[in-house]
């Protein structure tokens, strides 16, 4: 024999897990809107990037407005607070993973305002094939690299086979344009200017730095003229080795649409590593 006390708690669990469900469900029917501003403004950015190779502010931050907004609007309306911060949460860990790429020198400013835009849209987009036990960022970051991987591999096998370097030209400094990325370190020490390709360098006792392979901006314009300056007056020998640049866009956008279709790729394969797929 149940008691009543037995049964208001098999009730009130009926209810819980129905509303648990109800939510799911309005996540689903309505993941499509910030979905499809993802995808839309990823196409927008790679546009830019390869014609301009800029990704406009205005294009990323009314993403992130937009995807803070979205789920915000939508935890209200379900009453979740934890779906309010989706938004929140995309973006935070979208940046912070960015900001780390940036700092190693792998992406400019623009790649990771994009990464934060679409983290922000798809933190709660649920999968087709479900979704891993790690963010949304780092399923978007996976893919993009499993979907470019690839086009980079005969890109750099033709280029080795040509005789060419993969990830380095010798340009002179006479010819320097704004946004060139640098290869080695010009800096001045005790009135000598010096090189440096090393990657790391102890530069605290350097009096002077003209070039930083760090800055994944590149070159500036007040740089270039510096530099110039100092080919003219016979400082430094006038060639400067750079890295050849890459677009982070098309490869980011290329990770959103296989996340949307396909899921997550890398995870995909863990399971079925492992046997349970």
């Amino acid at each position: 024999m149940i008691s009543r006390g037995g049964s208001r708690v098999g009730t009130m669990a009926i209810v819980i897990w129905a509303e648990a469900q109800s939510k799911k469900a309005m996540l689903i029917d309505v993941e499509f809107i910030p979905t499809s501003v993802a995808l839309v403004g990823s196409c927008i950015a790679v546009y830019t990037d390869m014609r301009r190779r800029i990704i406009p502010n205005e294009l990323n931050y009314a993403m992130i407005v937009f995807g803070v907004g979205f789920y915000l609007i939508l935890g209200l309306w379900l009453r979740d607070l934890f779906v309010s911060f989706f938004g929140v949460f995309g973006a935070a860990i979208s940046f912070i993973i960015g900001y780390l790429l940036w700092r190693t020198g792998g992406w400019a400013g623009g790649d990771v305002k994009l990464y934060t835009a679409l983290g922000s849209l798809l933190y709660g987009y649920q999968m087709p094939t479900g979704n891993p036990i790690y963010p949304m960022p780092l399923t978007i970051l996976f893919n993009s690299i499993i979907a470019v991987l690839p086009v980079l591999l005969i890109y750099f096998v033709v280029l080795r086979a040509q005789g060419k370097s993969a990830f380095y030209d010798r340009v002179r400094i006479t010819e320097l344009k704004e946004g060139m990325i640098p290869a080695e370190t010009i800096f001045e020490k005790k009135g000598k200017i010096c090189r440096s390709s090393a990657w790391f360098s102890l530069k605290k006792d350097w009096d002077r730095v003209y070039t930083n392979p760090r800055r994944a901006a590149g070159l500036t314009r007040h740089q270039i003229r510096v530099l110039k300056k100092l080919v003219r007056d016979g400082k430094i020998g006038d060639n400067l080795r750079i890295k050849k640049g890459m677009p982070f866009a098309p490869s980011l956008a290329a990770g959103v649409f296989v996340t949307v279709i396909f899921g997550d790729l890398y995870w995909r394969f863990m399971l079925w590593l492992l046997g349970y797929v």
